[in-house]
């Protein structure tokens, strides 16, 4: 069954407009310049200035204390009460996947269009540190030289339920065992490079591990070490003034708490629209992402001392809303309760983080977001969100689906051009010319031209892609070879290299400092939402 990201993607492709489609999203654009044209239209979302002011000040320091501090981050800080075009990402081992920097590059590219569109948006990024420990935060998969299966490095020793920021840091023992593996692996893929290129390929490997060596010394916690990764990059490497928002630092916690007041004051009718959205889903054939809403919802976890994450239910009373819950470490019962006109959670604020559907609304509240650069999952669960957050009176952000990119390097080139391969490789002469015409079209703003080429390299891609998804031939075989390297399936469940695979495979390609300049360089005024594109990126 199809997913609600469906119905957003063939009103951008197909301009199928259900009826529905602004019931789910409220608006859909189909390039960055109508996002950005109707963000500057929208009504100011209002903040209050001590709020303001404290997150200001909050962000300041955390910037400062990671030496992030730059004079554009400062700009940025300063000027984030006009407006934020927002993303995010789930904290992740070694800065997790490549589909981070995209999102980051995409959130920079809006920012600096912005400019011309009377509403300067300063570009937040969230490092989220309050989801728990599972596979997509504690491990990451290295692709094989000689096999389509991949390396897995994960963090061992971790309780279960327990929240990333939590995760103990100073493991210097196991920093370099993996730092080893990582060398060692991409030492084979140095052998598939002429010799003449081996050495630039593993400067720029030693360079990687260097960096993720020394950003790892110099954190204090999980959260540092991503807000590290990215920051150097972002703000040193590059002066785009990126802030980095710290989703579980205790103050900014203290602020976000005022969020889901509009939810728990409307706790019925949130819960009621959350259901309805869902129903209409699946009324349309669409299958809805998250479970429905039960009746004793709390909009928030809580978190304890330990760091795991305590489910909680929601009583109403006559004059109170009581919250009670049991912590699977420990056994400790959870009961706290609170005035249903008053609705005061700042006793509790720094143990509560947002749920997947409510964390939107809370940074809503301390910022004025009108851009969330967002991807295939959040595009989908949000059909249920939107509807339900605007029923409790929060406007929710435009959501804007990033460009997918798939990236080449010389073994994959060189593995597509074996013969035998023909009918699977996208490195072909109308790839190339697909790739000239919309660079040309990007260069002079041809809006229409650049749409349709773009449209055509989507569907190049992703005929390929299904192609070689039926493909299920030995491991160490040509063909399943570049279905991993190219489209990132080590496994069935697994798709896109920049999803499957660590920023750092892509960076060793690039040089670090050309990493995210690789992503940001695809992105234009017209670039249209939710496009395939394709970096020929080469030692």
């Amino acid at each position: 069954m199809n997913t609600a990201g469906d119905l957003y993607s063939s009103y951008i492709w197909e301009d199928k407009k259900n009826p529905d489609l602004e019931y789910f999203y409220n608006y859909v654009p189909k390039n960055f310049h109508e996002a950005l044209e109707k963000a500057s239209k929208l009504p100011e979302v209002y903040i209050e200035e001590k709020t303001i002011d404290s997150l200001k000040r909050i962000l300041l320091a955390y910037h400062e204390k990671l030496g992030l501090l730059t004079e554009t981050v400062k700009f940025n800080i300063d000027n984030i009460n006009n407006g934020v075009v927002l993303a995010g990402q789930q904290a992740t081992i070694f800065g997790g996947v490549s589909l981070i920097g995209n999102k980051i590059a995409a959130t920079i590219a809006l920012s600096e269009l912005s400019n011309e569109y009377g509403r300067r948006l300063s570009p937040v990024f969230l490092v989220n540190t309050h989801d728990v420990i599972q596979p997509e935060i504690a491990t990451i998969h290295i692709p094989n030289a000689q096999s389509s299966f991949t390396k897995p490095i994960s963090l061992t020793g971790i309780q279960e339920n327990i929240a990333s920021f939590a995760i103990p840091m100073k493991k210097f023992d196991w920093l370099n065992e993996n730092l080893g593996i990582i060398k060692n692996i991409f030492f084979e893929f140095r052998s598939l490079l002429p010799k003449e290129k081996q050495n630039l390929f593993f400067e720029r490997v030693e360079h990687i591990l260097t960096f993720m060596r020394e950003t790892y010394r110099s954190s204090y916690s999980f959260g540092d070490w991503i807000a590290l990764i990215y920051g150097v990059q972002a703000n040193i490497i590059n002066d785009w003034g990126l802030i980095l928002f710290p989703t579980s630092h205790p103050e900014i916690r203290e602020l976000l708490v005022k969020g889901y007041k509009p939810i728990l004051k409307n706790r019925v009718e949130y819960i009621e629209e959350f259901n309805r959205a869902s129903n209409k889903l699946l009324s349309l054939g669409f299958r809805p992402t998250t479970p429905k809403k039960e009746d004793s919802y709390s909009p928030f976890f809580y978190e304890c001392e330990n760091g795991h994450r305590v489910v909680l239910s929601c009583k109403e009373e006559k004059d109170a809303l009581i919250f009670s819950g049991k912590c699977k470490l420990d056994g400790q019962k959870i009961h706290f309760d609170i005035d249903k006109e008053q609705l005061n959670l700042d006793p509790y604020a720094k143990n509560l983080a947002a749920r997947l559907d409510t964390n939107q609304a809370t940074f809503q509240s301390v910022m004025p977001v009108y851009l969330r650069v967002s991807g295939p999952g959040e595009i989908n669960y949000n059909a249920q969100v939107i509807p339900a957050i605007r029923r409790v009176g929060v406007r929710f952000p435009i959501l804007l689906k990033y460009t997918r990119m798939v990236y080449n390097s010389n073994w994959i080139e060189e593995m597509s051009n074996s013969p035998e391969l023909g009918e699977y490789s996208l490195i072909k002469p109308e790839l190339f010319k697909l790739l000239g015409q919309m660079s040309k079209a990007k260069r002079k703003n041809e809006k229409d031209r650049l749409f349709e080429n773009a449209k055509n390299l989507r569907t190049l891609i992703l005929e390929k892609l299904e192609k070689m998804k039926k493909v299920n031939e030995s491991p160490t075989s040509k063909v399943s070879l570049l279905k991993s390297w190219q489209w990132g399936m080590y496994n069935s469940k697994k798709t896109w290299q920049e999803v499957s695979y660590p920023w750092f495979c892509l960076a060793s390609i690039t040089g670090l400092s050309d990493y995210l300049r690789a992503y940001k360089r695809q992105y234009s005024k017209y670039s249209p939402v939710g496009g395939i594109q394709f970096l020929n990126t080469h030692i």
